[in-house]
C-alpha cells in the first residue's frame, strides 16, 4: 500500500507535466550514506552495518506540490531492514489563507530538542535504540494537516485516521533487542482497531510576537510506547510480554524567547489517562501526569553552540503499587564547535537519567570533505546504576559514517 501511494504521487506529477510543461517543475535529489559500528567490549561484535540511498522527488505546480521519498536500504545485521521502504508521500497546497498537507508525513510540534512533551504525533523508530540521527528515528504518519498561516498567529488542525506507534527492537538478529524479553515473546497485537473512532485529532494555535513565540495545543492520541505487562500464552504454554495502547488526551503549550545570544525554550503538557504498569502484577492503571521542560540555547559566537534541557514528569494520584516513580527527570546537553573554516564540526550530546543515574553520551566529529560529501566518526557510550541506559551498557560502540548528497 505504501508503494501504491508513492506511485500515485509520481503518476500525478507526470500527469501535471504533460498538462502544463512550462509551469511544472520536477526535482529529484537525495543522498547515499553508509554507517558501521563496532562494540567496544568483548566479544567486539559488529553492532551495525548498513547502507542506504534515499530518493526524493519534488513536483511543484503553482501553489501546489507533491513530495515523495523512498529509502533503498541494505542492512547486513538486521535482515528485515533490507529492502525498499516508502518514507514520506504527500500533497501540499500553500494558499494565502489555507495550507493543506495530506499523505504520509512527519509532524513535529513543540520546541524541545530530542525529548517529547507535546511532540506526540509522529512516534520513534528504536530499531537501533538511539544510534541513529534524530531525523531518521522519527516515524511518518498518514495524516491530513490543515493550517491557517497568519502573520501574527497560525491555526492548525491535524487528523490521523490510523495512528502509528513506536518501532521496538524485537528481532533476534538485532544487537539492540530488548533484553527484557529474555527469550519471551513480545505480543503487540493489542493496537487499536483501524476505525475512525480510534483515530487521532489535534489542534495548535501559534502566536508570533516581537520577542516571544508561543503555542497552545490539544491532542487526542494514544501512548505511542506500549505499556508492557507479563502474561501467559496457554496455547504455547509460554510466558509472553503483552503491550497495551490506551487513548489519552493532552493539553499543553510551548514558548520560545530570544534574548541576544540566548534562546529560552519551555514546554508543558498534561496527559489525561496515560496507562502505567503495576509492580508485580499483570495489570496496569490509567493516571494523569504533568510534564514540563525548560531549555536554554546559547549561540556564544566563534561557532560555539551550547544547549541544555531539563525535563520533569509528575504522576498525579500516585500509589506505591505503580511500577514507576512519582517523579522522574531527564537532563540533556549538547555542545558543538565548528573549526577549519567551518569544515569540521566537533560535538558532544548527552542524556542523564536523574532517577536511575543512567547516561548516554555521543561525541562526534563531522568533516565536510566537499559540498556533497560528509565523513563522520563518533561513539555511543551508555551506562548507569539501573534503567535502560544501564541495560544497553554492553552496546557501547564506536562508529563511522559517510554521506553523499546529490
Amino acid at each position: 500500500m505504501k508503494f501504491v501511494a508513492s506511485a500515485a504521487l509520481l503518476s500525478a506529477a507526470f500527469a501535471l507535466s504533460a498538462h502544463a510543461q512550462d509551469e511544472l517543475s520536477l526535482q529529484l535529489n537525495g543522498f547515499v550514506d553508509s554507517y558501521h559500528a563496532l562494540q567496544l567490549q568483548s566479544p567486539h561484535q559488529i553492532m551495525s552495518s548498513r547502507t542506504r540511498a534515499r530518493l526524493e522527488l519534488h513536483a511543484n505546480y503553482g501553489e501546489a506540490s507533491l513530495f515523495s521519498s523512498v529509502n533503498l536500504a541494505y542492512n547486513s545485521i538486521i535482515k528485515d531492514q533490507t529492502g525498499a521502504f516508502l518514507r514520506e508521500a504527500y500533497f501540499d497546497y500553500a494558499g494565502r489563507f489555507l495550507e493543506v498537507k495530506a499523505g504520509r508525513q512527519i509532524i513535529t510540534w513543540g520546541v524541545a530538542d530530542g525529548l517529547r512533551i507535546t511532540d506526540l504525533i509522529s512516534p520513534m523508530d528504536y530499531t537501533e535504540f538511539m544510534a541513529n540521527d534524530y531525523d531518521d528515528i522519527r516515524v511518518p504518519v498518514n495524516a491530513i494537516n490543515l493550517k491557517y498561516p497568519g502573520e501574527s498567529f497560525s491555526a492548525e488542525v491535524v487528523f490521523v485516521p490510523v495512528p502509528e506507534y513506536f518501532v521496538l527492537p524485537t528481532s533476534d538478529d538485532n544487537p539492540w533487542q530488548m533484553t527484557a524479553l529474555n527469550g519471551m515473546q513480545l505480543d503487540l497485537s493489542g493496537t487499536p482497531a483501524k476505525r475512525i473512532k480510534n483515530s487521532e485529532v489535534g489542534g495548535r494555535l501559534r502566536f508570533f510576537l516581537e520577542n516571544l513565540d508561543f503555542s497552545l495545543t490539544a491532542l487526542h492520541t494514544y501512548n505511542k510506547s506500549p505499556v508492557t505487562i507479563a502474561s501467559y500464552n496457554p496455547q504455547q504454554q509460554t510466558a509472553v510480554i503483552k503491550g497495551f495502547y490506551e487513548p489519552m488526551n493532552v493539553i499543553g503549550g510551548d514558548v520560545s524567547i530570544p534574548a541576544g545570544e540566548i534562546v529560552i525554550r519551555s514546554e508543558v503538557a498534561a496527559y489525561f489517562g496515560e496507562p502505567i504498569a503495576l509492580k508485580n502484577s499483570m495489570d496496569y492503571w490509567r493516571r494523569s501526569s504533568f510534564n514540563a521542560l525548560l531549555g536554554i540555547d546559547w549561540y556564544a559566537g566563534d561557532n560555539w553552540t551550547v544547549m541544555a534541557q531539563y525535563m520533569h514528569k509528575v504522576i498525579m494520584d500516585y500509589r506505591e503499587v505503580l511500577g514507576t516513580e512519582q517523579n522522574t527527570s531527564m537532563i540533556t546537553a549538547r555542545i558543538s564547535k565548528e573549526v577549519l573554516n567551518n569544515t569540521l564540526k566537533l560535538s558532544v550530546y548527552g542524556m542523564f537519567d536523574v532517577d536511575n543515574v543512567g547516561f548516554y553520551v555521543r561525541p562526534a566529529a563531522d568533516y565536510l570533505l566537499s559540498d556533497q560529501i560528509t565523513l563522520s566518526l563518533g561513539a555511543d557510550w551508555l551506562g548507569g546504576r539501573r534503567g535502560t541506559f544501564k541495560t544497553y551498557k554492553k552496546n557501547t560502540q564506536i562508529w563511522a559514517k559517510g554521506k553523499y548528497f546529490f
